[in-house]
């Protein structure tokens, strides 16, 4: 991959924190009755008490305003604005301008904060100052709040100053988790904020992609929050396909065009400029790739992309399985190609067998 002059793309400064910084807390909600109630427990449950947690409800048509209030009377640090359905982008930008701390957290309405999270996540910015965007793992969850995994959702995270790679890499940094896992300082949020309200979904998407390109990411390994996967969201399928991947590649191609002009905004033309190409993330060659051939096309541009991936540095830190089946498959027939990614991806007893065997040699 080529190499790119990057002058003047660099962290921004930061200012020192103060003691006890108050940590805002957006909470962005639509329907979620159901879960509301224990994504506000595991608030007041924070080891971390200076906070505000903003909840914005948009326009939900069950009970969860009800159940919301009974929150903001118990406790003053809980406030509930009510608006129109937006979607995700204009619930996160209303509760930002009502909001006030030095740090900003995003908790989705229907995850979950371990007690500890606000505490060690502080303690990361507060030993790194260069770090205006933290992450952590997170522990992936069922609709009846239980595990479906034992291990985290992330083998590794995303640590340091990847701008510059991400410029050569498509605009991506790989190892993120979702959005109950995102804080940001206020100077860094002040900059991504207000989001695209065209993000009606995936509006976490804008503040990972435009983050690492103007600070430092720390990261805090052990999980701290619980993430939710159930029928209503989503992020939850069982399997991928031809229409789901369409679907994904236009998501991406929007949140490019929204990292260009970020750069743009930030640094200008000449960076703006230097943004490669989707082409050039193995996250994106994989979708291509599979959707060609969920498609049954057999074409150059195919083939292209079967070559930038096998030569791509990311796709030897893939699984063993991944890499087989990437790698041999493309001598197969469509059809026995997608039996063996079923056998691979899909949520059969099979899938789980070939893990099983398939493990020890990760």
């Amino acid at each position: 991959m080529h190499k790119l002059a990057t002058d003047g793309l660099r962290p921004l400064e930061l200012s020192p924190l103060p003691e006890n910084p108050l940590v805002s807390i957006l909470i962005p909600n639509y329907n979620y009755v159901r879960y509301i109630g224990e994504a506000l427990d595991s608030v007041l449950r924070q080891t971390y008490p200076h906070f505000e947690a903003i909840v914005c409800d948009d326009g939900s048509k069950d009970n969860s305003c009800e159940v919301i209030n009974t929150y903001v009377i118990k406790d003053p640090r809980i406030k509930l604005i009510s608006q129109e359905n937006g979607g995700v982008a204009k619930a996160l930008n209303t509760a930002y301008q009502e909001s006030r701390g030095d740090i900003v957290c995003i908790l989705d309405a229907d995850d979950i904060w371990l007690e500890n999270k606000l505490e060690k996540v502080l303690q990361v910015f507060k030993n790194d100052f260069n770090s205006g965007f933290v992450i952590h793992n997170v522990i992936q969850i069922d609709g009846q709040g239980q595990a479906l995994k034992s291990k985290p959702m992330l083998r590794s995270l995303a640590n340091g100053w990847m701008g510059n790679s991400a410029l050569e890499n498509g605009g991506f940094v790989y190892n993120i988790p979702p959005a109950s896992a995102l804080c940001l300082r206020r100077e860094i949020a002040d900059n991504i904020f207000p989001l695209n309200p065209e993000f009606v979904r995936n509006a976490d998407s804008l503040i990972f992609r435009c983050a690492p390109f103007i600070t430092v990411i720390g990261s805090v390994s052990e999980p701290l929050s619980k993430f939710r996967l159930h029928g209503a969201n989503t992020t939850s399928f069982t399997s991928l396909t031809a229409d789901f991947l369409k679907k994904e590649q236009n998501t991406l191609e929007r949140i490019h065009q929204e990292q260009k002009e970020f750069l743009r905004k930030k640094y200008g033309e000449q960076i703006a400029l230097k943004l490669t190409d989707l082409k050039y993330s193995a996250a994106v060659c994989h979708d291509r790739y599979l959707l060609s051939r969920f498609q049954s096309t057999n074409n150059p541009e195919r083939r292209e992309i079967y070559q930038r991936l096998m030569n791509h540095p990311d796709f030897a830190n893939w699984s063993l399985a991944q890499k087989i089946l990437f790698k041999w498959g493309e001598y197969l027939p469509d059809k026995i190609f997608k039996m063996f990614f079923d056998l691979i991806y899909g949520p059969s007893k099979l899938k789980q067998l070939f893990r099983w065997v398939t493990k020890w040699s990760k």
